[in-house]
């Protein structure tokens, strides 16, 4: 058994010497900040304006819907002394259905997966596909070796803006091509 872990540890350590690049090579690496990006392209504020008027849209009928639901609770609620025991139980059970199809309105179209979440999706990958192109370009034209993302829970603690942060010359990128694409 000892012959094992020291079979495997001469493994790794061979492993190591062998796939360590060596010390003079120069790693160069880079960084954007998608929020930045978010911010300053019109292509995003263009999509968060469709995005919001949809977002009202569908929260304007879902009101909507809940007034219709809250009546029939209120209506149910006024008659309920009147009404047959056969009358209540299939009221119960339409407001019981109408709240359901609150829900699974409000699920369909601003849930997790829903209406507003896929066309957020389908209006971004246009400009996600522009900006990986642009980002594979300057990290081509540059010789970068990597380039992080340091928006939200990026994993750079510290990189020296000044010599790293390429989110002025990614917009700048972005910028040119949006111009070539309508001058064409």
């Amino acid at each position: 058994m000892k012959r094992f872990h020291l079979f495997a540890l001469s493994v790794a350590v061979l492993g190591l010497t062998v796939f360590v690049p060596p010390a003079d090579a120069e790693i160069k690496i880079g960084y954007i900040d998608s929020e930045v990006l978010r911010e300053r392209m019109p292509e995003f504020k263009q999509i968060q304006r469709v995005l919001e008027r949809l977002e009202q849209d569908y929260q304007q009928l879902g009101m909507d819907r809940q007034s219709k639901l809250l009546k029939l609770e209120e209506d149910f609620r006024k008659q309920e002394l009147l009404m047959s025991e056969a009358r209540k139980v299939e009221m119960q059970e339409e407001l019981q259905k109408a709240g359901q199809e609150l829900q699974q309105y409000v699920q369909e179209k601003m849930g997790p997966n829903g209406e507003l979440f896929r066309k957020n999706i389908e209006l971004s990958q246009p400009i996600f596909e522009q900006i990986n192109a642009a980002l594979e370009a300057l990290a081509e034209a540059e010789s970068f070796d990597f380039i992080f993302d340091v928006a939200g829970n990026g994993a750079i603690v510290y990189a020296d803006p000044d010599r790293y942060n390429l989110t002025e010359k990614l917009l700048a990128a972005l910028d040119e091509a949006r111009e070539e694409r309508e001058n064409q």
